[in-house]
């Protein structure tokens, strides 16, 4: 037997890693079970840790336990393994290699340009540059680098690294990462150190209405090189007031969202100096996996009814543009990037573009933006974003891809004077470089489809932090990253990313315990902060967390973030009681409601059942609230139990009772809730506040409602990840089929029926057409369609339900345990099942009127 898939920390071989007793994971191959392991490892050839052998099935998260690691530590580690006849296989080996760990390491200081930044101006990328040499025999050097802005760092001429729009997206007020690169192969005996400085999250256009310099009006730079010799000596090369610097390079403009322009023929001059700059924070790793270049796409050349050349690139991203072209000095080339075509065939931004000041503005505009009372702004306005590239030609060949912004678009409209061909250009996919782990494909091409739409509507707002769409906001929605959780979990492994998003989740929480309801901060306080108890959306603080846990049997994320939990949770009893005196006196159950503050509520159910939610409008969503009340105390409670917390897990599990009761005191009438509202039936269902006689009667009224509309879905943001799930629960896996297989909008297959390559955020089509939370249904073609479940450390539970009109389905899944594969086919009354479980696993297999307990290997079933 031999460990494969070996990982530091969930990651792979991890180059400047923060964490200082990292964990270790692996994946057996070959024999039946593990029955021990023996984890060495070595540092500069000596070995720092030898476990021994260690009796036992574990092989995910077992803790380094050697001598203590030190900043700069290439480690580099092996796994043995035992099978089952007490057989010992070859190790296998991998490494990592420790960050800087302590604020006194960095001997760099932070830099800026030459210059004030003044209200209402928009700078070029600042150009810095620093000549030096290296005359003894190199061992190895390494670039530690982070920015309040974008970097992109040349060494040589060569790019160092491949993380795109680093240092990626936080909070900077509270924390700042930094990359760790490898340069040993680039440096010479003479050097030319260039790092380009954009503004990116820090004082670029961000969120909804795109306010500016919403962190600092000044990006600065933080540069160490550290170059070790064959005779032990260490040189290094900082950032200071040594580095040249101009900012009259090529890029004029560079805006993550509103986009770049570029003049091919300026070249920077480094004619000036860089100025110092006031200490920011320590940069910290991120232990995350980083933004790449992915798939590109070459596009056809579209003629509209206008007249107009759009470029169609067949596939909706979020990503560069780029293109190669032969032109003559000053031709222009202009790039205006949408997801759509209008109803007439025509190029539009409509759909996610808003207005706003062209000058900086304050709170009393972000009211009126808020309040969408754009007619009360005072001065010039324009459109945003903008995702537009302007570029002027050199003369002879031009390449060009941008840099510093990323779009949302499939299409691109094209304005220029060069004589080109479509394939002269391209898109580029840019996305957090997360393993791709899950796999479905059945009989339904439609349904395939609206996988694959998932998937890429993942692509398109997993970008150091979950997003809800590329476009109009690009914000870290909390209600929208946790609904998603478990689908992006069979999609691709997202342990470190979501571990990355719930420590900005950490830095953004209040002394109250309340969150806002975009993580990181982005502006726009007053929006973000008020919805920041919603129901559904800060009890990510708990639902996240919980669910990493089960997935990854991950026990230290929920110590790591019990604090923020546990805080949350005080808020939330804080705030328990009707507002209504009145109310609170009539109910029972008073202390055990939850009501108070803003709440979203569903969220963009079909139109005909939406609440509106204005500024004016602040319904109270008690409904909503209290079964949420219930539904995170359950999990706090279960957690709580897990690391030994007692006394809270009784005070967390009396206060998920209470809402239970209070809940049914409120909401149920006669026994029953007699609605059409397929969200008012799901939600009680799916969040385990009914008992069981009620749930019976609940579900059939479900039912009821789905028939009523003709299988087509009724539901929100909240609720359409339990519709299908609930369906199957109450035993009607049918009425699921016929909902999923269903083309009549508004449903997903209507999307696909529309030519849609990703999901949509509302159900008719209006806004963003890149939005994943709907897309959270595909958990279902997973978890029940093929029925792959993580049921524990090395466990499995196989539970397909054949249904609808499929005739087969086929589904993977890469876990922390190994690769899970599933397929089943009809062969006329018969159903034939073929499961695949890894080494060192078990699967228990369940069918109706079968139980089945699987060993490691590969086995047919017809039944």
């Amino acid at each position: 037997m031999k460990a494969t898939r070996l990982r530091t920390e969930h990651l792979y071989q991890p180059l400047g890693l923060g964490t200082r007793s990292p964990r270790f994971f692996w994946n057996c191959d070959d024999g039946l079970v593990q029955t021990a392991y023996r984890i060495v490892a070595r540092r500069e050839g000596e070995t720092i840790w030898d476990s021994g052998k260690v009796l036992s099935p574990s092989m995910v998260g077992v803790r380094y336990a050697g001598a203590a690691l030190e900043s700069r530590d290439r480690v580099e580690w092996s796994v043995s393994l035992w099978d089952q006849d007490d057989l010992e296989g070859a190790a296998a080996s991998t490494w990592f290699e420790m960050g800087l760990l302590d604020a006194e390491e960095w001997r760099a200081q932070w830099i800026t340009g030459d210059y004030a930044p003044k209200r209402n101006v928009r700078y070029p990328v600042d150009c810095f540059r620093r000549d030096f040499e290296a005359t003894k025999e190199l061992v190895g050097a390494r670039l530690y680098i982070s920015a309040h802005g974008l970097y992109e760092a040349h060494l040589n001429g060569a790019r160092v690294g491949d993380f795109q729009l680093a240092p990626g997206s936080t909070d900077y007020r509270h924390r700042l990462q930094y990359q760790a690169y490898d340069v040993t192969d680039h440096i010479r005996a003479t050097n030319e150190l260039k790092i380009d400085l954009a503004d990116g999250w820090y004082r670029g256009s961000i969120g909804a209405f795109g306010p500016t310099n919403v962190f600092g009006r000044r990006t600065t730079l933080l540069a160490q090189l550290e170059m070790t010799f064959t005779d032990g000596t260490r040189e290094s090369i900082v950032t200071d007031e040594m580095f040249s610097w101009s900012n009259d390079g090529p890029l004029r403009f560079a805006d993550l969202k509103d986009g770049e322009i570029c003049d091919a023929n300026k070249a920077p001059s480094y004619s000036g100096k860089a100025k110092a700059a006031t200490a920011g924070l320590t940069p910290t790793s991120a232990d995350n996996v980083i933004p790449r270049l992915k798939e590109r796409f070459v596009p056809s050349l579209i003629t509209t009814p206008s007249g107009a050349r759009v470029l169609d690139f067949g596939q909706n991203i979020a990503g560069f543009v780029e293109f190669s072209v032969t032109a003559r000095r000053d031709q222009s080339i202009r790039l205006r990037m949408g997801e759509i075509l209008d109803s007439n065939g025509e190029f539009t931004q409509a759909n996610f573009q808003l207005t706003k000041p062209t000058k900086e503005f304050g709170k009393p505009t972000e009211v009126l933006l808020m309040t969408g009372k754009t007619s009360l702004l005072r001065g010039e306005v324009q459109p945003t974003p903008k995702q537009q590239v302007e570029y002027v030609c050199a003369e002879g060949e031009n390449h060009y891809r941008t840099r510093f912004a990323v779009f949302g678009f499939r299409y691109a409209l094209l304005e220029t004077d060069v004589e080109v061909s479509p394939s002269d250009f391209a898109a580029v996919a840019v996305y957090s470089d997360m393993e791709q782990t899950g796999a479905f494909e059945c009989s339904n091409s439609q349904v395939n489809q609206l996988l694959e739409n998932s998937r890429w509507s993942m692509k398109g707002n997993f970008l150091d932090v979950p997003t809800d769409c590329p476009t109009r906001e690009r914000l870290g929605w909390t209600g929208d990253a946790q609904v998603f959780f478990e689908t992006a979990a069979y999609l691709m492994d997202v342990a470190a990313f979501y571990r990355k998003w719930l420590r900005d989740l950490r830095d953004a929480q209040h002394r109250s315990g309340k969150v806002p309801a975009v993580v990181p901060y982005n502006g726009m306080a007053m929006m973000y902060d008020a919805t920041g108890g919603s129901v559904g959306w800060a009890d990510a603080t708990v639902l996240v967390p919980y669910r990493l846990w089960k997935r990854y049997g991950d026990t230290d994320i929920l110590r790591e973030f019990y604090p923020m939990m546990s805080s949350y949770a005080d808020y939330m009893i804080a705030n328990t009681g009707h507002k209504s005196r009145t109310a609170a006196a009539c109910n029972p159950f008073n202390e055990y409601v939850y009501e108070k503050g803003m709440h979203l509520g569903e969220w963009l159910e079909p139109e005909e059942f939406r609440d509106a939610v204005t500024a004016s409008s602040r319904p109270s969503r008690t409904e909503e609230a209290t079964a949420y009340l219930h539904f995170t105390m359950r999990h706090l409670a279960e957690i709580a139990d897990e690391i030994g917390e007692t006394a809270d897990s009784q005070r967390y599990s009396e206060y998920a009772e209470g809402a239970k009761k209070a809940y049914n005191h409120l909401f149920l009438v006669g026994g029953t809730i007699d609605t059409d509202r397929q969200a008012k039936l799901v939600r009680p269902l799916a969040l385990g506040l009914l008992d069981d006689d009620v749930a019976e009667v609940i579900g059939t009224r479900l039912v009821r409602a789905v028939e009523s509309r003709d299988y087509r879905v009724g539901t929100g943001f909240l609720s359409t990840p339990f519709l299908l799930p609930t369906l199957t629960e109450v035993g009607r896996p049918d009425v699921a089929y016929r909902m999923l297989e269903n083309d009549r909008s508004p449903s997903w297959l209507a999307e696909v029926k529309a030519g849609a390559t990703t999901v949509w955020e509302d159900w008719e089509g209006k806004e963003s057409h890149n939005h994943y939370s709907p897309g959270a249904v595909s958990q279902w073609l997973f978890d029940t369609v093929a029925g792959i479940r993580v049921a524990g450390e090395n466990r499995f539970l196989i539970k397909p339900v054949p249904g609808g009109t499929l005739t087969h389905a086929t589904a993977s899944y890469i876990s922390v345990y190994g690769r899970i594969g599933v397929m089943w086919e009809r062969d006329g009354d018969a159903l034939r099942v073929r499961v695949d479980v890894p080494s060192n696993t078990t699967a228990e297999l369940q069918l109706p009127g079968l139980r089945l307990d699987l060993a490691a290997g590969s086995h047919e079933i017809v039944h």
